[in-house]
């Protein structure tokens, strides 16, 4: 895609964004610049993902001590291991020596990691356990003469002092996030009530049973953006209405780093697609009828059926294109399921088809965005205001301002799914 050069900006400056921190009935839309241009696209990495507690991936990815999992955070290349005491550790990918990769496959299984290049070896807690051949450290007689190596040459290399370089990670039902800076938000603090307010979803026991990935030709907030309003789904998504109808959508937001809406009560329509798996467990009356979208910042999306997950796990590879997996995971009691394999399939059948109807018109829109008369747009209080939300954070990220966005204040937001929640 070819981007227009833009007007210079100081993309630092608070300035150029109070049309945006005014209040959603009055505010616009984030500058277009923000949406192609490339000094915006490595300041956001940088500050932005850098900053975030980002989701890499699932618990369930690793099950095993041993197993490894390679993922992009803010454009470092991480991986998270399991083990031999059942802890997930997280590391740049990195050998201390020469800084070749470790790790070069998505996924893998190994008792040490040994880097591939001089043969150094690490424990799977980031401790060096060998360097061959390096300062005399076990090498035999007849090498250390080869090597024309000295008692006096040996330097004073400690191989306690090399070890892996750690990453902060941390869990949350079932899911997994990284860190790459310190800050004063915890995640505790990113995921404000959502830990409460799913207590009796069982995510932490769901399990990945499909996957399918998009190249994606638009930025990747676009995405974002399109995942957190439902005003679109009348013209966009006439089949997704089968299902969670347009009129019985409702903002449902506490304090918290993410965005949220839910439908309430679901339309179960089996002429657009069956969705019979078993609920989960535990779940309360309202739960057992309701689906939950949730935006969790920066890069998650959840669409929290009752008896099963969608997610959409996404990254930004270039101002102008995005990374995205479609994920599935599933309860363990849907194993056994009458025609699971074929239920599946299904399922991920239609999401793909509803994703497939989002990419496109958020491939339109970020060909409009670059329209040099266009000057941002205005907000639909009513639907968009997850979207007000959503771009204040992107803001505050950008400004270094640690602030997790408080609870929709209007009760009536929420319409009768609070309602039912309070009875």
């Amino acid at each position: 895609m070819k981007i227009q050069p833009s007007i210079k900006l100081d993309y630092g400056n608070p300035a150029i964004y109070q049309k945006t921190r005014l209040p959603v009935a009055e505010a616009t839309t984030l500058i277009p610049q923000s949406y192609y241009c490339e000094e915006y696209f490595w300041m956001e990495r940088e500050k932005l993902w850098g900053n975030s507690w980002v989701c890499v991936g699932y618990t369930c990815q690793l099950e095993r001590p041993g197993d490894v999992l390679k993922v992009d955070c803010a454009g470092q290349s991480i991986i998270i291991v399991r083990d031999k005491q059942q802890r997930l550790n997280g590391f740049f990918n990195v050998c201390r020596h020469r800084a070749a990769e470790l790790v070069t496959e998505e996924k893998s299984h190994c008792s040490v990691l040994r880097c591939p290049y001089h043969g150094w070896g690490y424990a799977l807690d980031g401790r060096l356990l060998g360097a061959p051949y390096f300062q005399g450290l076990d090498i035999p007689a007849a090498a250390a003469e080869v090597f024309l190596i000295r008692a006096e040459e040996k330097g004073t290399f400690c191989k306690e002092d090399y070890g892996l370089i750690p990453v902060q990670i941390e869990t949350w039902g079932g899911m997994i996030f990284c860190k790459l800076t310190p800050s004063s938000l915890s995640l505790k603090d990113w995921l404000g009530d959502l830990p409460e307010r799913y207590s009796r979803h069982p995510l932490l026991e769901l399990k990945l049973a499909r996957r399918v990935s998009y190249e994606i030709q638009a930025n990747w907030k676009l995405v974002a953006e399109n995942f957190m309003e439902y005003y679109h789904l009348p013209t966009i998504h006439p089949e997704l209405c089968n299902i969670s109808g347009f009129s019985d959508h409702y903002r449902y937001q506490g304090p918290g780093m993410y965005t949220g809406m839910c439908t309430s009560p679901i339309s179960y329509d089996p002429t657009t697609v069956r969705l019979d798996l078993e609920n989960y467990p535990g779940l309360d009356e309202t739960e057992n009828q309701t689906v939950y979208f949730i935006l969790l910042f920066p890069n998650i999306a959840l669409w929290m059926f009752p008896n099963h997950l969608v997610t959409l796990l996404y990254q930004p590879s270039g101002p102008t294109s995005t990374i995205e997996n479609l994920d599935i995971l599933i309860h363990p009691s849907s194993a056994s399921a009458d025609r699971l394999e074929q239920k599946l399939d299904e399922i991920i059948d239609f999401w793909s088809m509803v994703n497939r109807q989002d990419i496109q018109i958020v491939e339109s829109v970020q060909r409009g965005l670059m329209t040099q008369a266009y000057p941002g747009g205005r907000m639909c209080y009513e639907f968009e205001e997850p979207v007000h939300r959503f771009q204040n954070m992107v803001i505050d990220r950008l400004l270094g301002i640690d602030r997790v966005p408080a609870g929709d204040a209007d009760p009536e937001v929420l319409g009768s799914h609070r309602k039912q929640q309070q009875v």
